[in-house]
């Protein structure tokens, strides 16, 4: 699996080659085929595998959902190639990958749960939350190459900075009077 997750990472599902996965893992093209099927199924079980590993290692507290972004945020700078895959399989595996579905499934509800116990704020969707959260995380991997450009203009330059500015933008607003 160590061969065929680089390969989509790298790749992704359009230009990753089951050759070059079989090569890479000293194994044979047709059993790679007989074992898990079409190369989309494959990508499919790399990307559902990967986001299980992310889950696992990043559990949600929805009553601090800064600290969950900060935690995701380190997480995905350890493991980028499950950020790539996560951004690649958006953009060509347009479909629901069932374990993916039942993970946020139980994300959102904690978030849900939280809100309605007043913990976190309640006037965004649980769902749309959690998507807000994820894409505040990956942002500067989702961000134009011209804005990167700019990096080298600004002071927010480290790793550091910008996990602190991801978990500092959505720490619950406060209301002065």
């Amino acid at each position: 699996m160590v061969a065929s997750c680089e390969q989509f990472a790298t790749y992704g599902l359009a230009g990753a080659r089951i050759d070059r996965i079989a090569e890479a893992a000293a194994a044979n093209k047709r059993s790679i085929y007989m074992h898990f099927g079409t190369k989309e199924e494959l990508f499919d079980m790399v990307v559902a595998d990967s986001m299980l590993e992310l889950a696992k290692a990043v559990s949600i507290d929805a009553g601090h959902l800064p600290g969950y972004a900060g935690e995701l945020f380190d997480r995905l700078e350890q493991r980028t190639h499950v950020r790539r895959l996560y951004l690649r399989a958006g953009l060509e595996r347009q479909q629901p990958i069932d374990v993916e579905v039942e993970e946020y499934r139980r994300n959102v509800a904690a978030i849900k749960a939280a809100q309605e116990a007043g913990r976190i704020r309640a006037d965004i969707p649980a769902v749309e939350l959690m998507a807000m959260v994820i894409g505040l995380v990956i942002s500067w991997d989702t961000a134009s190459w011209s804005l990167k450009a700019l990096q080298a203009e600004t002071v927010h330059e480290s790793f550091t900075g910008r996990r602190a500015a991801v978990a500092g933008l959505i720490q619950p607003s406060r209301v002065h009077s």
